[in-house]
């Protein structure tokens, strides 16, 4: 009986470790990606299109790609899969034409770390103005 009782206050005490371990493990998403200096929110489309410069809050990671969407008037999603950091003129192009209170995704978004671990940065969630 001691023995189970000692069994159980280990394994007790190993929960309780493992508990406390994963409390301070960060969440999905340790650094943000921003654009125009904005990670969500509001911004004007010539903002938008004037900085299509997507970085990382630490300026050592290099963005590798990401997804941009958006919904058009007539309610379909379009996704575009893009390279780098930069938005393609496609993309711009597209934003040209959206109208105030559009919403613009930037998802999927992944970078490369100085040491070459690749990480999955926050999305960015905009608000045309």
């Amino acid at each position: 009986m001691k023995k189970i009782i000692l069994l159980l206050g280990i394994i007790s005490i190993i929960l309780s470790m493992n508990g406390q371990a994963n409390a301070q493990k960060p969440g999905k998403y340790e650094h943000k990606a921003l654009i125009a200096g904005i990670s969500n929110g509001d911004i004007s489309k010539d903002l938008l299109i004037g900085n299509g410069s997507i970085e990382c809050d630490n300026p050592d990671f290099e963005i590798i790609y990401y997804s941009f969407s958006f919904i058009r008037k007539n309610g379909d999603l379009t996704v575009y899969s893009g390279k780098g950091n930069t938005l393609s003129e496609s993309m711009k192009a597209e934003i040209k034409g959206l109208e105030a209170g559009s919403k613009v995704v930037i998802d999927d978004i992944v970078a490369r770390t100085k040491g070459d671990k690749i990480i999955q940065l926050q999305p960015i969630v905009l608000l045309l103005n």
